[in-house]
């Protein structure tokens, strides 16, 4: 019998912004001013333009490749788009994806299962991950990402999902047999260390788990669409919709473009209708 203070608990995958990019407003101007009074004069009249302080250091750095802060800076130029809204669909519709890669956002995904981290670290160029350890943390409750979750319900009966169930529990006693056996209170860092490491290999990896993920907006573009598709598992396009919900919201610049359509298992697919060369 499975001790009742240990039950496999069912938890709620979900996404939680934890930082993006800031920009330092001094060194703004002083760059500006090196180029000349007249770029100085653009961030003036533009201090409220951008949404976010990331589509702000984008289209400066875009603007500083060809000093396009307005006419007069670069004698080649003599019409530039004041509107950020078309210096942005510009960019995507040339595939500019280089300058999307300055500015970052970073993601808490918690209790998401390791068989979706094994998948989303699989995707390395302009990314950074830090995970869960179960080298170091002893795991006290498992925890999992309900079924419904994780897995397309349309092809999850009862009958699997009672079974699988089971599977966990037993797994679960046993687990909890080789814990209860040990005196932890008398065992040093080091050896608790190595004992975690070593159970940690009868857990699932079904198991839920937290990582911290950041990515680049070039990065993320190109995730949203490749994670969102049909042919993705049903726990990651679950995940980076919510990833694609905030984007939209608090970068409506960067992902203008992207079209959403909702699918027969009810997730959402987002795809830009200006795609950036990866």
């Amino acid at each position: 019998m499975v001790c009742a203070r240990f039950l496999v608990r069912l938890v709620e995958p979900r996404v939680i912004k934890l930082a993006e990019t800031k920009v330092d407003s001094d060194g703004v101007k002083e760059l500006l001013k090196e180029l000349g009074g007249k770029a100085l004069n653009w961030l003036s009249e533009r201090a409220k333009s951008w949404p976010s302080e990331a589509e702000m250091l984008i289209e400066v750095a875009g603007r500083t490749c060809y000093e396009s802060f307005g006419t007069g800076i670069n004698p080649n130029i003599t019409k530039v788009r004041n509107d950020p809204k078309e210096y942005f669909r510009n960019i995507l519709s040339k595939g500019d994806g280089s300058i999307l890669e300055h500015a970052t956002v970073s993601f808490a995904l918690l209790w998401v299962s390791r068989v979706l981290t094994h998948e989303l670290v699989r995707h390395r160029v302009g990314t950074a991950y830090s995970q869960e350890s179960l080298r170091y943390v002893r795991i006290e409750e498992i925890k999992m990402p309900d079924w419904k979750t994780s897995v397309d319900p349309q092809k999850m009966s009862v009958e699997i999902e009672e079974k699988m169930t089971r599977a966990v529990k037993e797994l679960e006693s046993k687990y909890r047999d080789i814990i209860d056996k040990l005196d932890w209170d008398t065992l040093s860092f080091d050896e608790k260390k190595s004992i975690t490491s070593a159970i940690r290999r009868i857990l699932p990896q079904g198991l839920s788990t937290v990582i911290v993920f950041t990515a680049n907006h070039r990065t993320l573009r190109w995730l949203i669409e490749m994670r969102t598709s049909p042919g993705a598992e049903y726990e990651i396009r679950r995940i980076f919709g919510q990833i694609a919900e905030i984007c939209l919201r608090d970068y409506p610049l960067i992902y203008n473009d992207f079209e959403s359509t909702k699918l027969q298992d009810g997730t959402l697919q987002y795809k830009p209708t200006l795609r950036s060369k990866v």
